[in-house]
């Protein structure tokens, strides 16, 4: 069973409300299944629900998302949908904020997202907040590494 079309926002708009905004990891049981996978969070890795709750704890000690807008969302067929997420997040470190923008594809399954995979500009993210050198993208570009 899928969402219906207008629903299938409302789910994403939750979790970032619930799990983000109000750091309650006992709401991603609630919102994905048991055997939801997820992809894009670590390089060449699926997560399971279990390890993508230690993730968003390990992101959550290093920042606080502080607000998000879900700018645009594309609902497909048999309860697959993307969606593009803007969100201010502060560094625990340096207490800066930051813009964090991601691309975000999940398909929804019996009412939970079942297979979720995410695409977030982390490196702008980490330029606003100091942790990398400004333009850091185009000095990697040039093929010269950051140290």
């Amino acid at each position: 069973m899928s969402l219906p079309p207008e629903q299938t926002p409302n789910i994403i708009d939750d979790v970032m409300r619930d799990v983000w905004l109000h750091e309650d990891l006992d709401s991603i049981d609630r919102y994905f299944h048991r055997d939801a996978v997820f992809y894009g969070r670590m390089r060449d890795t699926a997560l399971t629900r279990a390890e993508f709750r230690d993730w968003v704890a390990q992101f959550q000690s290093m920042a606080s998302i502080v607000a998000f807008e879900r700018i645009q969302t594309v609902v497909g067929s048999d309860g697959r949908f993307a969606h593009v997420i803007g969100a201010e997040l502060v560094s625990h470190v340096s207490e800066k904020k930051g813009r964090l923008m991601g691309m975000f594809f999940d398909h929804v399954q019996n009412g939970k997202i079942i297979e979720s995979y995410a695409n977030a500009d982390l490196l702008t993210y980490f330029e606003t907040i100091d942790a990398l050198p400004e333009n850091a993208s185009l000095i990697m570009l040039s093929g010269t590494t950051l140290s």
